[in-house]
């Protein structure tokens, strides 16, 4: 009697590990390695963050920094809104405002708002198996619509 109670244990748990299995697949979204550069005024972008957003607002979307002008995102195919936030190091400055503050890189956004905005953005991918290479170059004189 206790061999059969081990034994339908044992593949109790097995089909529950089974069926989480099955069940953590179900919402999973197949993404493509995207790769491409980013510069402002013909500079690369020195650090920064690039987002990929669902035209269609329902989709998922993905993203990936950016590091000395290149960058490397996961993102879902589709067509997308490409959102950036440049910056880059000015100086230095206190964490606390005490006398023996540790010290951390200053940092400022260099790119204008419009390249900021998900409602705004005039970037765009078209993101697939075939296109999954973006390099964009921004101006820094641009407006905002």
């Amino acid at each position: 009697m206790r061999l059969n109670q081990i034994t339908v244990v044992g593949l109790s748990v097995l089909l529950l590990f089974a069926l989480c299995l099955a069940g953590c697949n179900r919402n999973k979204v197949d993404t493509i390695r995207v790769t491409g550069t980013v510069t402002l005024d013909g500079k690369p972008v020195e650090m920064g963050a690039i987002k990929f957003y669902a035209e269609d607002g329902n989709s998922p979307g993905g993203g990936g920094v950016i590091k000395d002008g290149a960058y490397i995102a996961n993102v879902p195919p589709g067509k997308k809104k490409v959102v950036i936030n440049g910056n880059k190091v000015v100086g230095t400055e206190k964490v606390y405002d005490t006398p023996d503050s540790p010290m951390r890189d200053k940092i400022e956004q260099i790119t204008p708002p419009i390249y900021n905005s998900t409602y705004n953005s005039p970037l765009r991918a078209d993101v697939s198996k075939e296109n999954k290479e973006f390099s964009f170059d921004l101006d820094s004189k641009i407006k905002s619509n």
